[in-house]
């Protein structure tokens, strides 16, 4: 297994190419067994993983909370690394379920996700939010674009990841829940007065909160970002996303 582990973080991050170890049946068996059943060593493995903080929220969407680990090279292939921590990454049900056992996409042979222990997402800009008011409701839309100087390699990877997470609708229906909770700061902000223009800055502050702790491509910090620049919403267009009462 030394071995295995050492040709794991030789590779790093395009794990996806490792060839299999040659193990028997049993010896297979055995490793995912270790990973199944909650032995002491394997509890405190796997409490050790999810209590970071760094991980509260799942790496993969950064959206929910990670409360499964996920077999980065899945164990069924790779029954070397069921228990390997740098293979085992934190993530939400969501993420895990939508990940399945997959690694390279067949048409590009490109790891199809992330691996957040290793990959470096270049600082640009490729995340974008469209902003639209239609009939008094708030219309939401994320897709990614390939910014100047960024590898298409890099890019396919990024739009794998994105588009096989559903991370589009994930990010909309989520960013619509957010936004509710901040109904009650869009109003004070806005005042009887009907200032826009505290509105913009409330946002405009919020989303240089979340790029400073998430970088550019947050979910929120670009969605926060769309809506400063969207002069009916700031405008008393937030009513869309005021909390309904049951």
């Amino acid at each position: 297994m030394l071995a295995a582990y050492e040709g794991y973080e030789g590779a790093v991050p395009e794990v996806g190419g490792l060839a299999e170890t040659q193990m028997t049946n049993p010896q297979k068996e055995a490793m995912r067994h270790a990973f199944t059943v909650e032995t002491e060593p394997m509890k405190t493995l796997r409490g050790d993983l999810l209590r970071r903080v760094s991980v509260a929220r799942c790496p993969f969407c950064g959206i929910s909370e990670s409360s499964t680990l996920d077999h980065y090279l899945p164990k069924e292939q790779y029954p070397e690394f069921s228990v390997f921590p740098k293979n085992l990454i934190p993530s939400c049900a969501v993420c895990n379920t939508r990940k399945r056992d997959r690694v390279l996409d067949g048409g590009t042979n490109v790891r199809m996700f992330l691996h957040p222990c290793y990959d470096l997402v270049p600082d640009m800009a490729f995340l974008v939010v469209r902003v639209r008011m239609e009939a008094n409701a708030l219309l939401l839309s994320y897709r990614l674009v390939q910014p100047a100087g960024m590898a298409l390699q890099m890019f396919q990877h990024l739009r794998s990841h994105f588009n096989e997470l559903n991370l589009a609708d994930r990010y909309r229906l989520m960013g619509l829940e957010h936004l509710a909770g901040q109904y009650p700061a869009f109003c004070r902000a806005y005042g009887g007065s009907r200032n826009a223009g505290r509105v913009v800055e409330k946002l405009n502050e919020g989303a240089e909160d979340f790029e400073d702790v998430f970088g550019p491509n947050f979910w929120l910090a670009q969605l926060y970002r769309a809506l400063a620049g969207n002069a009916d919403f700031c405008d008393g267009g937030f009513e869309a996303v005021r909390p309904q009462t049951m």
